[in-house]
């Protein structure tokens, strides 16, 4: 099996092909560690790890339109509509029509909602910290802009599919 390890000063000696394949490989092992740490979160705790996400997001916003979480959720209106069902079956989140609108819906937390937000927040802030504590102080600064303009750029892209028959070669979307 290949491990990608990689000091920053290599990076900047690899041709963009490689730092591509690079990028690739590292956010790659990254998803999966996070995913794994979501899910083990999620699984102690008794709720599916998109229920998970459900209830930080919702916590976030205090409030939220199942509009609103699905588009932040980036899951469409029926998953959502299953999803808030079986938090508010589970005791987690309240589901009430809209003071000012009749035909919307508001999605809010309860307090076991609230609990398992806080301490969801309180674990994860403490782990991020840990990490980032590791980090040498002043490349820390550098490191969060960096991945903070992956971040911008993943959430303004459109879908990379393709089509099995033409295999991708560099190009931009709509280019």
């Amino acid at each position: 099996m290949y491990s990608t390890i990689i000091h920053i000063k290599e990076v900047v000696d690899l041709k963009i092909h490689e730092q591509a394949w690079e990028l690739r490989e590292m956010t790659r092992k990254l998803a999966r560690n996070l995913s794994l740490l979501d899910r083990d979160r999620a699984s102690c705790c008794g709720v599916t790890l998109a229920q998970c996400h459900a209830i930080v997001e919702i916590g976030r916003l205090s409030e939220a339109t199942p509009s609103i979480l699905a588009a932040t959720l980036r899951l469409d209106r029926s998953t959502v509509t299953r999803l808030t069902d079986s938090l508010v079956e589970q005791g987690y989140i309240l589901r009430a029509q809209d003071p000012g609108d009749r035909r919307s819906l508001t999605l809010s937390l309860t307090e076991k909602g609230r609990r398992f937000f806080e301490a969801t927040e309180d674990s994860m802030n403490g782990f991020f910290r840990s990490l980032i504590e590791r980090i040498p102080e002043n490349d820390r600064k550098i490191f969060l802009s960096s991945l903070g303009s992956i971040v911008e750029i993943l959430e303004k892209g459109k879908c990379g599919c393709f089509d099995l028959d033409t295999p991708l070669t560099g190009q931009t979307e709509g280019g």
